[in-house]
Formats: structure tokens, sequence, C-alpha cells
């Protein structure tokens, strides 16, 4: 009958302690996502150089302007982002741009990137984004204006640096291809149809729910 207790109590207390032990890996693996689950906001000011030869390249000095983005970082270091951004061209060249004299460009995007830490304070996030256009185009005939719809490929990283357990600064650069709504001839399409521009940005993030680090 001793033996018999004994056995069983050695039982309990083994199943007790991987119990125990399983609890404690899930603590640990929630703590881990608590830390790695973030949202962040980071807002800045850009500008767009455009390349290569096309309307606006050809016609517009490069733009400025800013942009605001919120950032979702949901699984390990995957985020999702929504944003937008808003730049101003002024034209240079009315043998291109005839009557246009400036050109307002307002985007509004979704994309997801993931985030590379470098050290503890550096690190880098890549990404792929989506984003609607909508051009609003001045003339210099009666202050008309003109509007178009266009889409945008952009793909680019950001550069951060962690200034405090909240606050990072960074620099985003990224390349935009700009794919206009509007047909135009074979001859004339590349230049008329298509944009290219090299975005250079430099502004600040927020992360709410950041632990003494964020990696």
């Amino acid at each position: 009958m001793r033996y018999l207790l004994l056995i069983i109590s050695l039982f309990l207390l083994s199943h007790h302690s991987i119990a125990q032990e399983v609890v404690d890996s899930l603590d640990a693996k929630w703590n881990e996502s608590e830390i790695k689950q973030q949202f962040h906001f980071k807002a800045g000011f850009q500008t767009d150089y455009s390349l290569g030869k096309s309307y606006i390249s050809s016609a517009d000095s490069p733009a400025l302007g800013f942009n605001i983005q919120a950032d979702w970082q949901f699984y390990k270091s995957f985020q999702l982002g929504l944003g937008m951004f808003n730049t101003y061209h002024k034209n240079l060249d009315s043998s291109v741009s005839g009557l246009v004299e400036q050109t307002n460009l307002t985007g509004t995007f979704i994309g997801i990137g993931y985030l590379i830490p470098l050290s503890e304070v550096w690190s880098v996030s890549p990404n792929i984004k989506y984003a609607d256009i909508k051009l609003n185009q001045k003339t210099a005939y009666l202050n008309k204006e003109f509007k178009e719809n266009a889409a945008m490929i952009i793909i680019g990283t950001s550069i951060n640096y962690q200034l405090n357990n909240n606050i990072s600064s960074f620099i985003d650069v990224e390349f935009r291809q700009l794919y206009y709504d509007i047909d135009s001839s074979p001859q004339i399409q590349e230049f008329y149809d298509k944009d290219h521009f090299l975005t250079l940005s430099i502004g600040l993030r927020y992360s709410f729910f950041s632990k003494k680090s964020l990696f």
C-alpha cells in the first residue's frame, strides 16, 4: 500500500511539473506576442524626384509634400500599414504641359512591411504599397482645374532610429511607379501614361504599447 501511494504521489508530482512547464511556456509566448504586437503612427515631410522622360519629369519641379501612416505590427515583425500623402508640383515648362501651372497629387495607400532590427536602436523596414491617386491640375486659363485618377505601386524601405521607448525618427527611401487612367497612342504612351519617382521622406514615429525594447 505504501508503494502504491508513493507511485501515485510521484505521478501527480510529475504531472503537476509538466503542467507548470506548459503554463510557463504559454506565458512566455504571450509576453513575446505582447512585445511584438504594436501600433505605430508616423508623420513626415517628403520630396519626389522624377526619373526618366515623362510628362511630369519633363515639365515639373521636384515635389514637396507630407505623409502620415498608421502601422499594425501584427505577427512577429510583419506590419500592415494605411496612410496618405500629398505632394505639390509646380510647372516649369509650358511647352510640355501647356496651360497647366501646377499639379497637386493626393494618394491613399495600403501596404505590408517587415521590421528588421539591426541593433538596439537601429532598424529597417522593407515594404511594398499600393496607392489610389487623385491628381488636381490648375491651369492658367480662367483658373480652371482638371482632375485625373491614377494608381501607384511603391517599393521602398524605412530606416528607423529609436530615440526612446516610444519615439523613433525615420528616413524613407521609395521608388514609385505612377500609372495614369488615360489612353494615349502607342507612340506617346510611355511619355504620358506613366511616371517614375524617387521619393525621400523624413519624420517621426510614435509607438503605442511598447516595452523597454521593441525587439
